[in-house]
């Protein structure tokens, strides 16, 4: 069995298939590469238990047949490659890479120790592909990273009728992106965050179609397939704790905010949640930090709204800045209060929200 394929084609795919294999791991079989070859092309397939990939290599392909490899170590070789195409030679026990005027053999593995993966024949829906990987993207670090409740540590994504919207809180922190888009399914799923990185780095232009199974989501866009093991639980109420009346609000520009925020926060007390003070009175905010090695502060105008005249409060500086990251134009930030959550929401798209909690302050 012989391939002839562009190094950067075969680069490209491994690097996908190589975030998602781990190098190392107590089941020695998740860190293999199966390859498939059969009627013109080479198919590349792996996984981690969480995620299963698959990806198609545009490739000349002699032979049919299957083998597995070292995920890592092939990704090693194939990066390196110094010609601008790949030569690989399946023997029955050695695998031989040829570019330019490097070979090197590597050893293959028994196909058997590779997991057995399945991926979709048929699909339930469809949806667009980069529409779906820029909400995901907007909501994504809203996500926790502790290792606590462990439905705070997945993405909901609400798939109905002519809506979308994917979620995410940490309990203290909210993203909501709420679209139009149709998919054809009617489901409310909840993947891990970390998979919606590997997801959201697949998706591409074009269309993605859409499975759903027991416990697994599916997706296809391009050359790639991927099955995401859904999470169990119960996700939190998050419309009931998005507050409805705020009695002071301001508009600005959200780089800005952003780019004050991280200025001042460089003197911000790292053991203090990485506070910044906030004071909003006659059309300006005020933003303040101090900490063990001094103080910052600065004053931004922005227009000014509500029923109360000023107001002051506190954040974690990166929270407010992960906030208001997603937004590129006019920032609507509303406040219901000195303790009570804030929201910020993008006055050039309305699908944005995001809700930070204060921290409590005295």
């Amino acid at each position: 069995m012989k391939v002839h394929t562009p190094t950067k084609t075969l680069g490209e795919a491994l690097g996908h298939v190589e975030r998602i294999v781990p190098s190392r791991s107590s089941n020695p079989g998740l860190s293999l590469l199966r390859i498939d070859l059969d009627d013109g092309h080479m198919v590349l397939s792996g996984s981690n238990l969480d995620l299963d990939i698959r990806a198609r290599v545009a490739a000349d392909v002699r032979g049919e047949g299957s083998v597995a490899v070292p995920a890592a170590v092939i990704g090693q070789v194939v990066r390196a490659l110094p010609g601008d195409a790949v030569e690989l030679d399946f023997g029955d026990t050695e695998l031989e890479i040829t570019s330019g005027g490097f070979s090197t053999k590597l050893q293959l593995v028994t196909l058997g120790s590779a997991p057995s993966l399945t991926f979709p024949d048929t699909w339930d829906g469809e949806i667009d592909a980069g529409a779906l990987a820029s909400a995901l993207e907007h909501v994504r670090y809203a996500a926790a990273v502790a290792d606590y409740q462990a439905v705070f540590r997945g993405v909901r994504l609400e798939l109905h009728d002519g809506r979308t919207r994917a979620v995410a809180t940490d309990g203290f922190r909210l993203a909501s992106y709420n679209s139009e888009l149709t998919s054809g399914l009617d489901a409310d799923l909840l993947l891990p965050a970390r998979s919606v990185d590997e997801l959201t780095k697949m998706l591409a232009a074009g269309t993605a179609s859409l499975a759903l199974s027991s416990g697994q989501f599916s997706v296809s866009n391009g050359p790639y397939t991927i099955n995401v093991k859904l999470m169990e639980g119960t996700f939190p109420d998050y419309q009931r704790v998005i507050p409805s009346q705020f009695p002071v609000a301001v508009t600005l520009r959200a780089q800005g905010l952003a780019e004050a925020v991280t200025r001042v926060a460089v003197m911000a007390d790292k053991s203090a949640n990485h506070r910044v003070d906030m004071y909003v009175k006659d059309g300006v905010l005020r933003i303040t930090a101090e900490g063990s090695y001094g103080r910052a502060q600065e004053a931004i105008e922005v227009s000014q709204e509500g029923t109360e005249d000023e107001i002051s409060l506190a954040y974690n500086a990166k929270y407010l800045a992960d906030a208001v990251g997603p937004v590129s134009g006019d920032l609507r930030l509303q406040f219901s209060g000195a303790t009570t959550p804030s929201v910020a929401s993008d006055l050039g798209d309305p699908s944005y929200l995001a809700m930070v909690v204060p921290l409590r302050t005295g």
